[in-house]
C-alpha cells in the first residue's frame, strides 16, 4: 500500500513538472531586440547543430558580401580519370578582419591558418588529415552559441537546478523499479513518468527565449511559402536566411529567379552541378567535412556533420 501511495505522488509530481516546464517553455525568456543576427546565427537557431554545412555556407557568402573575403570558382584536372575530367574549386582570399565578432575571428583563422590565400583543395586535405581541423570547427560552433548566450536568445545551463532534476528523476525511476519488484504494478508508471524527468533536466537551460521562439516560428512559416512558391522578390538578406535555413536548390532556384542578382547568391545558383545540386554546397561539405558527394536538388546531404565535428 505505501508504494502505491509513493508511485501516486511521484506520479502526481512528475506530471506538475512537465506542465510547469510546458508553460516555462511557452512563455519563454523575454528580452530585448538582440539587433540583427548574422546569418549563421540563424542557422543555428533554426537548425542547432544538424546543418552547419550551411552555417558554413552562409558564414562564407556573408563575409564575401561585406568585403572581408573574396571567392573565386576554378577548375582543376580530377584525380580520378574514372569519375570526372575536372573539379570545380573555390579560392578563398582574406581581405580584412576588422570588426568581426568572436566566431567569425574563429572561423577565419581556422580557415587561412596565416595565410592570405586558401583553396577548397587544400581544406579538403586538412579535413580528411587530421582531425584538429574538424576541431576547430567545432569550436566555431560553440562560439556562435556562446554568443547567442551572451544575448539571452538561448538560456544559460543551470547546472545546479538540472542535477537536482536528475536526482529526481532516477529516484522515482529507482521507486518505480522497487515498486514493481514489490508486484505493485503502478510502479511502471513511476518508470516511464521517470523518462520524462530526466530528459526535462538534461534539456534545463537550453531552452530558447521568446524571441528566439517567434523567430523560429517566422522561419517556419517562410520555409513553407518557399516550398510552396509564394515568395517573390527577395533581398540579399532574405535569401541568405533561406540558404541557412538548408533550403534546397529545388525550392531556392525559382525563388531567386523573382529577386535581383546578387553576387554572393550567385555563386551558389550559378553553379549547379549534374544533379541540380549546387558545386559551392558540395566543395563546402568536401573542404569542411572531407566528405565527398555531389549535392541532389532535392536533398542536402549532411552526413550527420554535428557528429563529425564533435564527436
Amino acid at each position: 500500500m505505501i508504494f502505491r501511495i509513493l508511485n501516486m505522488l511521484a506520479l502526481g509530481l512528475a506530471v506538475f513538472i512537465m506542465i510547469n516546464n510546458s508553460k516555462k517553455i511557452k512563455k519563454g525568456q523575454h528580452i530585448n531586440q538582440p539587433g540583427k543576427l548574422l546569418p549563421e546565427e540563424k542557422n543555428y537557431i533554426y537548425k542547432d547543430m544538424t546543418y552547419l554545412n550551411r552555417g558554413i555556407l552562409v558564414t562564407l557568402l556573408d563575409l564575401y558580401r561585406r568585403g572581408k573575403i573574396s571567392i573565386d570558382q576554378y577548375k582543376r584536372d580530377s584525380r580520378n580519370k574514372r569519375r570526372a575530367d575536372f573539379v570545380i574549386e573555390y579560392k578563398f582570399t582574406l581581405l580584412n578582419m576588422d570588426d568581426l565578432k568572436d566566431h567569425e575571428k574563429i572561423f577565419l583563422d581556422n580557415i587561412f591558418q596565416g595565410q592570405d590565400i586558401v583553396t577548397t583543395d587544400q581544406l579538403t586535405q586538412r579535413a580528411i588529415k587530421g582531425q584538429e581541423f574538424l576541431k576547430k570547427q567545432g569550436a566555431w560552433a560553440l562560439a556562435i552559441e556562446k554568443e547567442l548566450k551572451s544575448k539571452k536568445i538561448l538560456a544559460i545551463g543551470d547546472k545546479k537546478s538540472a542535477s537536482r532534476m536528475k536526482l529526481l528523476g532516477l529516484g522515482i525511476f529507482i521507486l518505480g523499479f522497487v515498486s514493481v519488484y514489490q508486484n505493485e504494478i503502478t510502479g511502471i508508471i513511476s518508470i516511464m513518468f521517470s523518462i520524462f524527468v530526466l530528459l526535462i533536466a538534461i534539456n534545463m537551460g537550453m531552452e530558447k527565449s521568446k524571441y528566439a521562439q517567434d523567430l523560429i516560428v517566422q522561419m517556419t512559416d517562410k520555409e513553407k511559402l518557399a516550398k510552396e512558391g509564394k515568395i517573390f522578390g527577395a533581398n540579399e538578406d532574405q535569401l541568405l536566411e533561406l540558404l541557412a535555413m538548408a533550403l534546397t536548390m529545388k525550392y531556392f532556384i525559382p525563388l531567386y529567379k523573382t529577386s535581383k542578382t546578387y553576387q554572393s547568391i550567385s555563386l551558389v545558383t550559378d553553379s549547379l552541378n549534374e544533379y541540380g545540386g549546387s558545386y559551392f554546397d558540395d566543395a563546402i561539405l568536401r573542404a569542411f567535412m572531407g566528405y565527398s558527394a555531389p549535392t541532389r536538388e532535392d536533398s542536402l546531404d549532411t552526413n550527420r556533420i554535428d557528429f563529425r565535428l564533435f564527436k
